[in-house]
């Protein structure tokens, strides 16, 4: 019967081990379990979400084509990196661009277009999208500069490029057609030092690094990462 009873214990403590962190508090049985818990966006933009299922994602840009930096490529990447963080919402499905665009592949998608009542009423019939979070870069530009930053915050004889991006983040809800967006510039200065991947892949890792920081800014508050909690079980299995 003993070795019954230690085997039951040692079953639902690795149960527990196995569901999070586990660690015994006190004399008793209970221990404490820490788990990740889903959070909940803004309560700005929380209202903007409920009675939504399905969100979609797309982006446009006015920026005429660069040499040597594929701005269609790092705006699909920015979009995918805001298909991968709206997953941090739960029982909500997430559709990516490439999705839609396939969907609606005989339509130009430009930003007159995903705007246009036909589309957005289009993708709620159709794929039954419910909300759609739009990337938009609306300002690029780059600068020469013969004087670098140093760590120790003097100035040093050494060119560098100085990359200003205009970014524009938006949800909207395509029920109600209430909105919310965020809109900045952002800078990002890097030297000029040769790069074995070549000029363009160097242009689009500075692109993509400037427009980091407002594209967590903009996940952190609609679709933060779950938080850690934890929670006292009574394993005694009374």
């Amino acid at each position: 019967m003993l070795l019954g009873q230690c085997a039951v214990a040692t079953a639902t403590a690795a149960a527990l081990l196995a569901s999070g962190c586990a660690s015994r508090v006190g004399p008793g049985s209970l221990e404490l379990v820490e788990f990740r818990a889903p959070t909940l966006p803004d309560p700005e933009i929380f209202k903007l979400l409920k009675g939504t299922t399905t969100l979609g994602v797309l982006s446009s840009t006015n920026i005429e084509p660069v040499q040597s930096l594929d701005i269609e490529k790092v705006m699909g990447r920015l979009t995918d990196a805001v298909a991968h963080g709206l997953h941090n919402l739960s029982e909500r499905k997430v559709v990516t661009q490439d999705e839609i665009r396939w969907h609606f592949r005989e339509m130009k998608m430009d930003s007159a277009m995903i705007f246009s009542d036909s589309l957005q009423t289009a993708m709620q019939d159709e794929m039954e999208i419910d909300a759609i979070v739009h990337v938009a870069l609306r300002g690029l530009e780059a600068q020469m500069t013969p004087m670098s930053p140093t760590p120790y915050g003097g100035i040093a004889p050494s060119p560098g490029v100085n990359l200003s991006v205009d970014l524009e983040l938006m949800l909207l809800n395509l029920k109600s057609g209430e909105s919310w967006r965020q809109q900045g510039k952002r800078s990002n200065w890097q030297p000029m030092q040769l790069n074995i991947l070549g000029p363009g892949d160097r242009s689009e890792q500075q692109l993509l690094s400037a427009l980091s920081t407002p594209l967590r800014q903009f996940l952190a508050r609609v679709a933060p990462p779950p938080k850690l909690q934890g929670r006292h079980f009574d394993v005694s299995g009374d």
